[in-house]
């Protein structure tokens, strides 16, 4: 039976206008307590790549004159179902699985000697899925776990302030105007909470911005005074800084190499200067170029002291 349904998303967003595609009736699965009918869409399969024929479709339950994807092909869910009524019915849980193979297949022993128990053991778990996974009551009751869940989730946005408008939850509940209502005020909340965000990070970057520059200037005036009053300059880059301030031409092989290779720069009180550099390679050597820019930030921040 193939008609036109209207599914509960489209794009991943609330088909509030309810659009419609064409889709085909597969199967209704039941426990006794909960029923569902089950689509998949016409046309096109859902995947590119696929493990078997039924692995081609997304199913869709029909609820409430709406579709709502589960989120599996038969074939995921067939497997999901087993995999699940395998942990609840062997071991109690997943983390009861994992403590099962811990304490009797690996625990006292070597690789060598468990890899054949842990292929048994697997072996053993696929043929219990496999003569499980059609069972429409075990597929059934998976389903209903994860509605319960959108169905908790919703009630918590409606009751208890959640964060969370679940259109699945809502459908299921017939609330789904309602869901529409509080998706409209938890997301202007997240807006304005998104507003307060942006200019609270805006203020902040702001104030690291002025820090720097304060941390900046206030470097650059104590190098200044080291060129007066005599000191030693760690690097490069305050070298290079100083001389962009006061218009101080560095040829741009010069320039890269102060940034790159000067250690230190060691002034004295009588304007001698000196340096030490990093030896990158073994014909690494200094520069005259690298002095008359030094001599010359000397001069300029001498007659800028002059002029004072």
């Amino acid at each position: 039976m193939s008609k036109l349904m209207k599914p509960l998303f489209i794009n991943g967003m609330y088909n509030r206008e309810g659009k419609r595609i064409r889709a085909n009736y597969l199967k209704t699965i039941t426990d006794g307590k909960n029923t569902y009918p089950l689509w998949i869409e016409d046309g096109k399969p859902n995947k590119d790549y696929v493990s078997n024929d039924k692995d081609k479709y997304y199913l869709y339950i029909e609820v409430n004159d709406w579709l709502v994807m589960t989120g599996y092909t038969e074939y995921q869910l067939e497997e999901k179902a087993g995999y699940e009524y395998l942990n609840k019915q062997w071991y109690g849980d997943f983390e009861g699985r994992q403590k099962y193979f811990e304490d009797n297949i690996y625990k006292g022993r070597t690789y060598e000697q468990y890899n054949d128990l842990v292929k048994l053991q697997i072996a053993k778990e696929e043929e219990f899925i496999k003569e499980n996974a059609n069972n429409e009551t075990i597929q059934t009751e998976l389903l209903t776990s994860d509605i319960n869940r959108s169905i908790e989730r919703y009630i918590e946005a409606r009751d208890n302030n959640g964060k969370f408008a679940d259109f699945v939850g809502a459908v299921f509940l017939n609330e789904l105007d309602k869901c529409e209502e509080i998706a409209s005020v938890l997301r202007k909340a997240r807006k304005e909470a998104q507003r307060v965000k942006n200019i609270a990070l805006k203020e902040q970057k702001e104030k690291e911005r002025i820090e720097r520059e304060q941390k900046e200037e206030k470097h650059l005036k104590e190098t200044e005074s080291i060129f007066i009053n005599g000191g030693t300059i760690k690097g490069g880059d305050t070298i290079v800084k100083l001389a962009d301030k006061y218009n101080i031409d560095i040829p741009i092989r010069t320039r890269g190499w102060i940034l790159n290779n000067l250690s230190e720069t060691t002034i004295t009180e009588s304007g001698s200067i000196s340096y030490r550099y990093w030896r990158r390679s073994k014909n690494a050597k200094g520069s005259q170029t690298v002095y008359n820019v030094l001599c010359s930030i000397r001069t300029v921040l001498k007659g800028e002291l002059n002029h004072v």
